[in-house]
């Protein structure tokens, strides 16, 4: 299979679409735990671990998307459905709106953690016990 092949195949099989919609959904799910953990001394860790269980599932995500097709009678092996099937599908309208939507959700909550995070006083200097 040569690379035209390839993409061009990654394109019928919605590959791309998954990816775009599992990372900005993936971003916006980060920020919201960093702000619903924020303070707490083990939302580094939390939000690590996050990270890499949002890794593994977009490994997993792309994979689905690349086997299975999803018809109106479930969802069904690529090879066993017709190249010239009409499956159901979002517009192109409808999945750049989402996408955008989710995007400037994720953005709003980074500006609103960056923004919150400096507005926060600086905790005083430890005085010793008299």
């Amino acid at each position: 299979m040569d690379a035209k092949t390839f993409f061009r195949e990654l394109k019928r099989r919605n590959v791309y679409k998954v990816a775009a919609a599992y990372a900005v959904i993936a971003w916006l799910v980060v920020e919201a735990v960093s702000l619903l953990l924020f303070g707490h001394e083990e939302q580094t860790s939390a939000v690590r671990a996050l990270v890499v269980i949002l890794a593994v599932g977009f490994a997993l995500a792309l994979y689905i998307s690349w086997a299975f097709e999803t018809t109106p009678e479930g969802m069904k092996r690529t090879q066993n459905v017709p190249t010239d099937a009409v499956l159901p599908s979002w517009s192109p309208r409808k999945f750049a709106a989402f996408i955008i939507v989710v995007a400037a959700l994720a953005a709003s909550l980074l500006a609103f953690d960056l923004v919150r995070s400096r507005s926060k006083p600086a905790s005083p200097p430890p005085t010793a016990a008299p």
